[in-house]
C-alpha cells in the first residue's frame, strides 16, 4: 500500500514538472472564433530569413490580418506562429513568439520522455510485471 502511495505520488509531481514552461506562454481572451484564415502564396525561401505566416490579430474587439513576411532567422530560435484555442466557451489567442530550440522540443520532449519511461515504469510494478 506504502509503495502504491509513493508511486502516485511520484506520478502526480512529474504532472506538475510541466506547468511553469506553459504557464509562461501569453495569450489573451476573446469573445469569438477568428475567421478563417486567409490564402497566401508563400515565396521561395530566402537566405537567413523565416517565413512568418499570415494570421488573424485581435485587439480593441476586432480581427485584423496580419499579412505573413519574411523575418531575419535567429540562431537557436523557432518561430512558433500565434494560434487560437476554444476553452471553457471562451477562445484564447496564443501569442506568435521565439522559442529557443531546448524549449520548443529538445529539453522538452526529453523531459516528457523521461515522465512517460517513470510512468510506465510505476504501472508496470502496480500491475505487477518487474523487469528488474
Amino acid at each position: 500500500m506504502l509503495k502504491k502511495k509513493l508511486a502516485m505520488a511520484a506520478i502526480a509531481a512529474l504532472g506538475f514538472a510541466a506547468v511553469p514552461a506553459m504557464s509562461a506562454v501569453e495569450y489573451i481572451e476573446v469573445q469569438s472564433a477568428p475567421p478563417a484564415l486567409q490564402v497566401e502564396t508563400v515565396p521561395a525561401p530566402q537566405s537567413g530569413q523565416v517565413w512568418i505566416p499570415g494570421y488573424w490579430n485581435y485587439a480593441n474587439g476586432s480581427y485584423t490580418w496580419v499579412t505573413g513576411h519574411f523575418e531575419p532567422a535567429r540562431q537557436g530560435y523557432v518561430y512558433v506562429a500565434p494560434a487560437y484555442e476554444q476553452r471553457d466557451g471562451r477562445w484564447r489567442m496564443y501569442a506568435g513568439r521565439w522559442e529557443s530550440e531546448e524549449e520548443h522540443g529538445g529539453a522538452r520532449n526529453r523531459m516528457r520522455a523521461a515522465k512517460d519511461k517513470v510512468k510506465n515504469k510505476v504501472k508496470d510494478k502496480l500491475n505487477g510485471k518487474d523487469d528488474d
